[in-house]
């Protein structure tokens, strides 16, 4: 045989034995318009397409992806949103790695699954979430700040200055700016200009229609659909006996 025949036959020999890419998830739910960017091409999602690490998903303004991945994970990307599937638990090569996406501006609906707790890890063009076993959404802003409204769980989230602040709690309200870490304490308290501010952000909070059932989070509508309430103590101890924290939403918090 040929020397560059027989070259050629090894290469297609070894390409046709190579295992396929595992996918990472798959598309539960798709709104048009959603894509997929992946290995220099553009894929549109539909209902039951697979989601590989390294796809760039990105939603129309009215798009929407419901993404379910292996062990469980819930992940929604909301309209006019960008993410990136940065790593899975299971990697294509069989190592372990974690469940990491890239949040870079929209709206998200997160939900941990089966997996150990600290396999999980979320970026923001400001800092990072890591997850404690949770159900939150997060909302990243034309600016990169991201909020974080939680539901269930726990999150500790880190400005990429290195301040860092945990969320506990039903409704509790946080915030990655470019400088800090903050929290804002429970949505149900904050009202005027800030609660209509965070009812245009958390579309999922206000309407959880646009979702498959098992992408509700029951409580949710709670934290931002009825009147606001007079806020609770703060139940951490570098809190404990000061005044309610009263800041603009989107400001460095700051204490009367």
């Amino acid at each position: 045989m040929h020397k560059l025949a027989l070259i050629l036959f090894f290469v297609a020999a070894s390409a046709a034995g190579a295992p396929a890419a595992t996918p990472a998830g798959a598309a539960l739910g798709v709104t048009p318009a959603a894509d997929a960017a992946r290995g220099g091409e553009r894929v549109t999602l539909v209902v039951g397409a697979d989601i590989f690490i390294g796809d760039r998903v990105e939603t129309g303004p009215r798009g929407q992806v419901q993404i379910l991945f292996a062990d469980d994970t819930e992940l929604v990307v909301g309209p006019g949103a960008a993410l990136v599937i940065e790593d899975y638990l299971l990697r294509n090569d069989g190592g372990a790695g974690a469940l990491a996406v890239q949040m870079l501006s929209g709206a998200f609906r997160f939900a941990t699954g089966t997996s150990a707790r600290d396999r999980y890890r979320i970026d923001t063009p400001t800092g990072t979430i890591g997850v404690r076993g949770t159900a939150f959404d997060v909302v990243v802003d034309a600016d990169g700040v991201a909020r974080i409204l939680l539901y269930h769980g726990a999150v500790r989230f880190c400005a990429t200055a290195g301040d860092c602040k945990t969320l506990t709690g039903f409704c509790a309200l946080g915030q990655i700016g470019h400088s800090a870490a903050t929290r804002f304490g429970d949505t149900r308290g904050i009202g005027g200009a800030a609660r209509r501010q965070l009812q245009g952000e958390f579309i999922y909070a206000m309407n959880q229609a646009p979702l498959l059932r098992r992408f509700w989070v029951a409580p949710a509508r709670d934290c931002l659909n009825t009147p606001p309430q007079p806020p609770a103590a703060p139940a951490d101890d570098d809190d404990a006996g000061r005044p309610p924290r009263q800041c603009p939403i989107g400001t460095q918090c700051v204490r009367p």
